[in-house]
């Protein structure tokens, strides 16, 4: 955890959750945290909190940044 309270980039876990920023709130936790290939950002799985059928992929870079994402503390 850095010291502004935000997950560090290498410190994304599976089982934290994210609030994504859009007009819709929808909360999401991380499933995976993989490299593809040679990108040098690990990239996520979100399954959405009640609907985990529902996932998307997004690098750990967006997850962070704090104008598409807020973590939220594990309930």
């Amino acid at each position: 955890m850095s010291w502004l309270g935000r997950p560090d980039v290498n410190g994304i876990e599976v089982g934290q959750r994210f609030i994504s920023t859009e007009r819709r709130k929808i909360v999401w936790e991380v499933v995976d945290v993989s490299h593809f290939g040679d990108e040098p950002i690990p990239h996520v799985r979100l399954a959405r909190v009640g609907a985990p059928q529902d996932t998307k992929t997004v690098s750990a870079a967006v997850l962070t940044d704090r104008r598409y994402f807020k973590y939220v503390s594990p309930e």
